[in-house]
């Protein structure tokens, strides 16, 4: 129901850990401890340690209830084209599987134990899926269909981030991908930019800090956002252009100052956001272009399709084209209703 794949202290190998449901702890009258047990075996691949498995217990393994792989930070750096061959071609994997990159060991996140009592595998699966809908700052966008699809098209991506703390876990940021391999992590912050340019983000919340006078914070809900991110070509040079409009409620202001109107803050909060969102964008965008060279908006693909001319005679000097792009950010932010005011 799991899978958890590490770097093994022989750098020609991989350590992979199965969480394996025991079917007999489901029946009422069970006596089991655990619905669930790990087992770590070392092999080459998965493919390997998958045999290695199936030779040490009287079961025969099956990947078609798997919930989740997790990758440590160590194997993904490496490179994930050898070791994910096996589940992209496999017939046995179901294609929204989801996969997320542990900033650690991935083996620690499997041996989890949770109050609900269910196996990790199903916990973090589920809290994937779930936490990319409301939450700006988290994303399950890639799958093992998406991967398939990176690998096949070559094009670069971005993974969840898993991080083990003592108090559960966090699930906010991202890994970034250049060739399959982890080139750099996302912080929460810088994953909201980077989901807006992705066009992928749906509802969610955003906090800003406010000026003096307007109090300490507000906090909009945004519940629809358009996103679109188009390259064009201007005297020979890469312009991306986001055209971005995000609609929501003013939920909750904290320790106003003054008596505003809703109008006002409607007004001033529309430019704050905005603000924000131009800066937590810019920085997403610089920071996956210059500091990890890596396209994870695709606007490789898009040039290709809309500047086919223009990509026959730059292809070779892509990489650099790229890095020297200008983003343009169009942003509206329509504020429709104000929420709660309190004080702190």
């Amino acid at each position: 129901i799991g899978i958890a794949m590490d770097q093994a202290e022989d750098p020609e190998k991989i350590a992979v850990t199965f969480q394996i449901a025991q079917p007999q702890a489901f029946v009422s009258e069970s006596s089991a401890v655990k619905p669930f047990f790990n087992i770590t075996k070392t092999a080459e691949d998965l493919a390997g340690a998958r045999n290695q498995l199936a030779r040490s217990i009287n079961w025969v393994p099956t990947l078609e209830q798997c919930q989740v792989i997790l990758i440590g930070e160590d194997l993904a750096r490496e490179g994930l084209k050898k070791y994910m061959d096996f589940v992209l071609r496999t017939h046995e994997v179901r294609r929204w599987l989801q996969i997320g990159i542990v900033q650690g060991k991935a083996m620690d996140i499997l041996d989890m134990d949770f109050k609900s009592g269910l196996a990790s595998s199903f916990v973090i699966s589920e809290m994937m899926t779930q936490s990319s809908k409301n939450n700006f700052r988290a994303t399950d966008y890639m799958d093992v269909g998406n991967l398939h699809v990176a690998f096949v098209e070559n094009f670069d991506f971005i993974l969840s981030r898993i991080i083990l703390e003592e108090n559960g876990l966090n699930m906010s940021g991202g890994a970034v991908f250049r060739d399959f391999r982890l080139v750099g992590w996302l912080s929460g912050e810088d994953l909201i930019g980077a989901r807006f340019l992705r066009g992928d983000a749906t509802t969610g919340y955003l906090t800003v800090d406010t000026p003096s006078d307007l109090g300490t914070k507000i906090m909009l809900r945004v519940y629809e956002t358009r996103s679109d991110l188009q390259p064009e070509i201007r005297d020979g040079r890469l312009y991306a252009v986001l055209h971005l409009r995000l609609e929501g409620d003013i939920d909750e202001i904290v320790n106003p100052k003054k008596g505003w109107t809703s109008e006002e803050l409607i007004s001033k909060g529309g430019n704050l956001f905005e603000d924000y969102v131009k800066d937590v964008v810019t920085k997403s965008f610089n920071k996956a272009n210059h500091e990890f060279e890596s396209d994870p908006f695709r606007l490789k693909e898009k040039v290709k399709s809309y500047y086919p001319e223009f990509w026959k005679e730059n292809e070779e000097n892509w990489d650099e084209i790229y890095q020297s792009a200008v983003l343009e950010i169009q942003i509206e932010v329509q504020i429709r209703r104000v929420g709660e005011t309190r004080s702190s």
